[in-house]
């Protein structure tokens, strides 16, 4: 569960981790694609009816044949560049007027062709008048579409267009005309939302979509747990982990294909957004994953209401407290988010909050693991003002912000790095904890394209075995994911938020760090313009240190012992002379 990939989109080689579920197909020509989204008014809303008492003996059909004709099947046809090298400089060498030449070259210019993919997804319908309709689905089904087909559960075809979509929830609503369908079918059938916090671990749930483009599948099980944040990274056509971070875990079988379809409960209303499988050939294995309604209901009638999100901005880079860094700063128990840098001009600026500071409640809210920063900032309105207590230094405080709107908030970075950048580091510097730390000079400030007012050290090298080399840092882009270990190119700003401008200055706090006997320092490190505060324990250097003096010591014993066999020997060799 800590890797997330995201499904090639032009090939049926399912050889994922966690991944999304839409699936790529290849007729038409060769291969996968991605469609749009529609325009609406209102929204299916919740039934307050109480729940009724389920017979599961009596199998779930009564709950199927309702549901399963608001569910579509989506297919998206997208344009794809040409790849591979141009002219002759890909082929093979033959002699000349070889006729496997020209055979080759022709094969090479049609990989430079754009060449149309197909790509298939599911959705389930919120609205329907008698001249159109508004569907539900996953973003990352329809991106970068040129065309977007549905297919009702008749197989009534329909072309559907883009209405709006939030790539941070991975939602997004297509519409659809139904004036041309004939005067009794112009109205579908719709779907109603569910209240996916009333779910409980172990409810039976029910899961419809389109898997392998089978179309209207119904699979069964239960809620496997309530609250896992997968960590898809980014680098697709989603950006889901930058705020959902509740997927609902169920053992309902879907498979690629059954992205955008609807998760749900036995009264047949939606409880989830199936998104994604845990998997390791990329076929179904009992783990599949749902955005849960609350937080899709929501975005939608942003969507249906705006045409876009808005929702509330503080202007942190943020990250949750462990409990290593808890203890290197003093905090105790392991609570709330750390601020890792502050946006100029932000909110969060604006009233006096400062790097470093812990976050500990939020509107009145308490930050935890299961009320994360990200998501009470979204879900608040913007231009509220709200209390923000912190920590800083010791000492509680509070401050009234005034949130901003995300969506027109400034995306700053402060520094970037490329291969090249990285191969000309210099090895110069000195050691400390098995990092080689370097001033950050001119010429390492033009090679990365650095702020000059930047400040920091450079990690030039890092030991294996080493304090440092147990430094795990989360990828840069979404500070969740697999952890990476530190590498040439980081810069610490900070240890134990002491600002750093020269090597000697991490040696002299390491030192005083030791003297306190401190476990752990806490060091401020920027990875390709984002601020992360991860934690360094001190005492493996001092485990590495022991064990090698203890090998040390052993290897003088056995020369010790070798020396006096050695005299033993030579006096013998004396006395028998």
């Amino acid at each position: 569960m800590k890797k997330v990939s995201k499904l090639n989109r032009t090939s049926l080689a399912l050889a994922l981790t966690v991944s999304f579920i839409s699936m790529t197909v290849a007729p038409l020509g060769a291969g996968s694609s991605a469609p749009s989204v529609g325009t609406a008014s209102n929204i299916a809303k919740s039934s307050s009816d109480k729940p009724q008492k389920f017979d599961i003996s009596q199998g779930f059909s009564s709950v199927a044949e309702k549901a399963i004709t608001a569910v579509v099947n989506v297919s998206t046809t997208q344009i794809v560049d040409g790849g591979g090298r141009q002219g002759k400089d890909g082929l093979p060498q033959f002699a000349p007027g070889s006729p496997f030449e020209e055979l080759f070259q022709e094969f090479f210019d049609q990989m430079q062709r754009p060449r149309k993919v197909q790509s298939l997804g599911s959705g389930f319908i919120i609205q329907s008048e008698d001249t159109s309709a508004i569907i539900v689905t996953n973003y990352h089904v329809i991106a970068d579409a040129k065309k977007v087909t549905v297919f009702l559960n008749d197989n009534t075809e329909l072309e559907a267009t883009t209405m709006a979509f939030d790539e941070r929830t991975d939602i997004a609503l297509l519409k659809v005309k139904t004036d041309t369908l004939p005067v009794g079918k112009r109205k579908l059938p719709v779907m109603d939302w569910g209240d996916s916090h009333a779910v409980k671990v172990g409810d039976w749930i029910l899961a419809i979509g389109n898997p392998f483009g089978l179309g209207s599948t119904v699979t069964s099980g239960i809620i496997s747990n309530r609250s896992r944040d997968i960590m898809l990274g980014r680098g697709g056509k989603s950006r889901v982990n930058d705020y959902v971070d509740d997927f609902m875990q169920h053992d309902a079988a879907i498979n690629m294909g059954n992205s955008g379809g609807p998760l749900l409960d036995l009264q047949g209303k939606v409880i989830g957004i199936n998104t994604a499988i845990f998997s390791p050939s990329g076929g179904n294995i009992g783990i599949g994953f749902a955005i849960p309604s609350a937080v899709a209901q929501d975005t939608v009638n942003q969507l249906l209401k705006f045409g876009r999100t808005k929702r509330g901005w503080l202007g942190v880079r943020i990250q949750v407290v462990t409990d290593d860094i808890a203890e290197s700063l003093g905090l105790g128990k392991a609570k709330g988010a750390i601020i890792g840098s502050v946006t100029p001009d932000g909110p969060a600026a604006k009233a006096k909050i400062e790097p470093e500071d812990i976050i500990l409640e939020f509107d009145g809210k308490e930050v935890n693991e299961k009320a994360r920063l990200s998501r009470l900032v979204g879900e608040t309105t913007v231009g509220k003002s709200v209390k923000v207590k912190i920590w800083r230094k010791g000492k509680e405080m509070s401050f009234d912000v005034v949130l901003g709107e995300f969506e027109t908030a400034p995306d700053r970075v402060i520094t970037t790095s490329t291969d090249k950048a990285k191969s000309a580091i210099s090895r110069e510097g000195i050691k400390v904890l098995g990092l080689t730390v370097s001033e950050l000079t001119p010429e390492l400030r033009k090679t990365y394209n650095l702020a000059k007012d930047l400040k920091g050290i450079m990690v030039m090298q890092v030991e294996p075995n080493t304090p440092g080399d147990d430094i795990k840092l989360n990828p840069a882009d979404t500070g969740k994911g697999t952890l990476v270990p530190t590498k040439p190119g980081d810069i610490i700003q900070k240890v134990n938020q002491q600002e750093l401008t020269k090597p000697e200055e991490f040696a002299k706090a390491v030192d005083e760090a030791k003297k306190l006997k401190r476990e752990n320092i806490l060091l401020l490190v920027m990875r390709e313009g984002e601020p992360r505060f991860v934690p360094m324990k001190l005492e493996s250097e001092d485990l590495t240190s022991s064990s090698k003096d203890k090998s040390k010591s052993k290897d003088k014993e056995k020369n010790k012992d070798k020396d006096k066999e050695n005299d033993k020997d030579k006096s013998e060799n004396k006395s028998s002379s």
